[in-house]
Parts: structure tokens; sequence; C-alpha cells
């Protein structure tokens, strides 16, 4: 197994390492709420809409509640980097039990809450009691969500990006077969449509889970972990995990809390909108997770390095992925503007989604450059254990701008999906301003974790 030196001599070879399978993996974690989008999608536009509203709900609650994640990567990376290996396990093993008890008690609450979440999402009647049921089958496996997701982040900060690739490909592999059986009833299977692409998406869950816990406890993997390593629970450990991942979770809880306000905007604009923002979304997708990647693995690679006492390898490994990021995304906001249709196509939408969602894709295209700015820097600063401020950024970006200029635009002047958009736009660049202006700062260069 590949371990990382963290030297400016392999540092371009640590980022590909890093960020190439953390970028396949990215895609084929969204291509599980793809793959669910494009398969409900020959059952027709409320069908598109409803799993495209609870889907969205569903990755909003797991973003919040895996922050602990972002503790995880912190700490397994420092101790890595510090040649602290042990230290680095008990980590890992820490922030797995901690993933497990958030799923195990918020998963209960999430179901009971469901329709009406959705209700208050302004969701047409059928539309939010489809997305109900889908919803609610879900979220019953949100602890195996977490598992794998807690797990992955442990062999991330290792410097490991292949393990959980290899698991995220066998998952999304058997979301597409039991999506295919359940969806349409092939073979033995009942026709369950959309409650069909909902179990696929489970059995997926619990298969990635499993899968990763066989990994991490085997003691193959750069990183491993033993029953010793969790029990007795190590206090000083998940008090220094959430005092890094809190502001990490108060972060995505504003930012989905604010996505959720702006997917509920978008909502009262007909069910034909919030199809077409649904399709949009999946589409921009794509765009992400090069940024997603790089950012990923510019948190262990900033990580390390201060680990290594080493701060300037840390800004060179900013400076280096953001270029990347850069080149790569705005190659997508290039093919957001020559090729929309072709790309909106894809999901099979009915006429008036089709237009609306070909102007979105294209207006996705402006935020590119300031996408890659910001997930990147972002990334770097929760590696160095400066989850504070991003989350400040958040905060002003999500409640003084981002949604009170989507309901202006949108709303207000009647530019309806569009004006959405156009508002969501201008906020990545106001963000991707700030984020380099709190990196300039250097308060991360003195976070203590």
């Amino acid at each position: 197994m590949y371990t990382l030196e963290p030297t400016e001599e392999n540092l371009n070879s640590n980022i590909a390492r890093l960020a190439v399978p953390a970028a396949m993996e990215n895609m084929l974690h969204m291509m599980v709420f793809v793959v669910d989008l494009i398969m409900v999608g020959k059952l027709g536009t409320e069908a598109i809409a409803a799993v495209g509203l609870a889907g969205a709900l569903n990755f909003v609650l797991t973003i919040v509640f895996s922050s602990a994640s972002v503790g995880t990567v912190s700490l397994v990376a420092r101790y890595m980097g510090a040649m602290e290996k042990p230290v680095a396990e008990r980590a890992a093993a820490q922030s797995l039990l901690l993933a497990t008890a958030i799923g195990v008690c918020i998963a209960p609450i999430l179901y009971l809450s469901a329709v009406n979440v959705l209700y208050f999402m302004s969701a047409e009647p059928q539309v939010a009691e489809l997305g109900g049921l889908y919803f609610r089958i879900v979220i019953c496996f949100l602890p195996c969500r977490l598992i794998m997701l807690s797990c992955n982040a442990a062999f991330r900060g290792a410097g490991d990006a292949r393990t959980p690739l290899i698991i995220t490909l066998v998952m999304n592999c058997l979301n597409v077969l039991f999506n295919w059986l359940l969806i349409f009833g092939i073979w033995i299977f009942p026709r369950m449509e959309v409650a069909g692409a909902a179990w696929g998406t489970a059995i997926s869950y619990v298969a990635g889970a499993l899968l990763v816990l066989v990994i991490l406890f085997r003691g193959k993997a750069l990183i491993t972990v033993t029953v010793g390593n969790m029990f007795p629970v190590d206090m000083d450990i998940i008090r220094r995990i959430l005092r890094i991942s809190m502001p990490a979770a108060l972060d995505a809880f504003l930012t989905q809390a604010g996505y959720l306000v702006f997917l509920k905007i978008v909502a009262m604009l007909g069910t034909s909108a919030l199809a077409a923002h649904q399709v949009a979304i999946r589409v921009e997708s794509f765009s992400f997770m090069p940024g997603y990647a790089l950012a990923v693995s510019t948190a262990t690679l900033v990580g390390q390095s201060l680990g290594a006492g080493n701060q300037n390898l840390a800004r060179l490994s900013m400076k280096r992925s953001c270029i990347c990021a850069l080149i790569i995304m705005c190659t997508f906001g290039a093919l957001f503007l020559l090729i929309p249709a072709q790309l909106v196509g894809i999901f099979s939408p009915e006429e008036d989604v089709m237009k609306l969602a070909v102007l979105c894709v294209m207006i996705a295209a402006i935020e590119q450059p300031a996408l890659a700015v910001y997930m990147v820097y972002a990334g770097g600063l929760r590696g160095a254990g400066d989850t504070v401020s991003p989350m400040v950024i958040t905060i002003i970006g999500t409640f003084l701008f981002h949604v009170p200029a989507a309901y202006l635009f949108g709303i207000v002047f009647g530019w309806g999906l569009g004006g959405v958009w156009l508002a969501a736009a201008l906020d990545w660049i106001l963000r991707a301003i700030a984020v380099f202006i709190m990196y300039r700062r250097g308060r991360w260069r003195r976070v203590e974790v």
C-alpha cells in the first residue's frame, strides 16, 4: 500500500494519487442519485420531481450528519504526517462509533417527519406522497451511510483514496442493478416504481457499510481498526473530533438549510420548475466532482504537511490544487454553454422541463471558476483544522445573500427559475472571494487540533 510522503518533490503525484480516485468516488456517489432520477424519469414529471426532491433532502441530511468526518480527516492526517499511526487508528475507531451513534439516533426522527418536511418544501400533494415513500425507505439506512462515509474519511486522511473508490464502485453497481430490477419489475422481482428506486439505494448502502467494515477491520489496509481501539470510548478524542467538526457541521447545516429554503422557493414555481431544477442540478453535479475531489485531497495534504511541520508545503498544496480545479471546472463551464440541451436530454424530460433545465445549466457555467476556488481553499482550511472560517462565510453567504436574492430574483422580479439560479451563481462568486481572503489572513496556520 502506497504511503504519502509530504514533500514538495512529491506534491504533484500526491495530488493526483488522492484527487483522481476521490473524483471517481464522488462521481459514483452522485451517480446513485443520478441513476435513480434517470430510471424514474420514464415514470413521468411527478416521479422526477418526487425522487429529485426526496433525494436532495436525503443528500442534505447525510452531508449534515456526516460532518464528523471533517474532524476525522484532519486528525488522522495530522497523526499520519507526524508518524503516529496508532493514535490515527484510534481516532478512526472513535469516529466510527460516533457516526454509528448519530445514525441510530437520528434515523427514526427523520422517518416520522418525512412527508411533513416535503409538504413544507411546497411540494404538490402527489409529489409529497411519492417523495415521502422514497425518503422513508432510504432514511432507515442512514446509519449504514454514515458508517461508510466515516470509514472512507479515515482512509483518505491516511492518504488512501483507492479503497473508498472501490467501495463506492461496488455500491453504485448494486444500486443500478436493483433499481432496474425493482423499479420496472424485471424477472421475479415486483414492479415497485418509486419505491423500487428507494430499495435499490438502500441495498447499496448496506453493502457499502459491510464492505468498508470488513476492509477496515481485517488489518491489511493502510489504516486499520480493532475492537480495542473502539472500546472503551475515548472521550478526549471524541471531543477533539467534535471540536473540529462542529463548526463544519454548523456550516453544512446552514448551507443545506439555505439550500432547502432555496428549494422551497423553486417548488413555489411549480412542479415543472422543480423537475427542471433537479435535472439541472444532476447535470451540474458532474462539474462538482473535480472540485470536491481536489478539496478532499487538499485537506489530506494540508493536514499531513502541517503534521510534518511544513507550512510552506501546505500553502503550495492549496495553490496547485486550485489551479487544477480551475482548469477542469472551466472546461465543464464551456460544455454547459456549448451543449446544454444534449446534457439535459440524458434525463428524457418533457418539453417544458427541458427548456427550463437548459437555461439553468447555461447559468451554471458562470459559477464554475468561483466554485473551483471556494471548494479547494475551503477544503484546505478544513484540513488544517480551521473549520470556523468556512462556517462564517456560509452564514453570511446563505442568509444575507443567497436566499434573499433567490426570492427577490425568482419571485419578486418574476424571473422564475433562471433568476433563482442567477442568485446562486452570484453567491458562489462572493464566497470564492471571501475564502481567499480568509486564506491570506492565515488563521489556518495557527489552529491546534
